[in-house]
């Protein structure tokens, strides 16, 4: 073989390892997954409560920002509570939507609470229009906490309820409840 010969032969495999090595195109996703971000995009006012032993603690109240991305796929939610005279100020940031490779919902959440960056993940019952999402998180001490979330879709209102799981028993212990009401644009 001379070498035209085997350079040809070379690039030709070369090629063809490549295109077997390239990722293969995302999964086509039904459009009705991204309803719940849809339905979550806009500025809601919080009615805030918050829980301590599974009691009523205290209330605040605050406003979240959702603005979907241009392709409608993920959604960027910006949420502020100011102080109190029970409570510090509040900041929190997330991104979420539908992972098309892992064929779930996936929330990436940082705030002015958490020690580390918490990744949620989700499950959206379209006939009680209802997200579950579930945690762990490090609680800065060594272990890892178990966290579950809901948030209800009633038309103008949300209602989000954060709940801990029992390390020992997993009872769930609401930590705190947000009632959003959608702003009129």
């Amino acid at each position: 073989m001379n070498t035209s010969t085997f350079a040809k032969a070379a690039f030709g495999l070369l090629v063809f390892s490549g295109a077997c090595l390239a990722d293969p195109p995302a999964p086509k996703v039904p459009e009705e997954v991204y309803a719940p971000l849809k339905m979550e995009e806009g500025t809601w006012d919080a009615a805030v409560t918050f829980y301590k032993d599974d009691q009523p603690s205290g209330t605040a109240t605050g406003v979240q920002v959702n603005r979907l991305l241009e392709n409608g796929h993920w959604i960027v939610n910006e949420f502020r509570i100011p102080a109190t005279d029970k409570f510090p100020a509040y900041e929190g940031h997330g991104v979420w939507g539908y992972d098309p490779v892992a064929k779930t919902y996936v929330d990436t959440w940082v705030d002015t609470n958490d020690v580390a960056v918490r990744t949620d993940y989700g499950y959206w019952n379209a006939k009680e229009n209802t997200m579950v999402w579930s945690s762990k998180q490090s609680d800065g001490q060594g272990h890892f906490v178990d966290y579950r979330m809901t948030e209800e879709f009633k038309g103008d209102t949300r209602i989000f309820t954060f709940y801990q799981l029992g390390i020992v028993k997993p009872v769930p212990h609401v930590l705190v409840k947000i009632v959003f009401t959608k702003r009129k644009a």
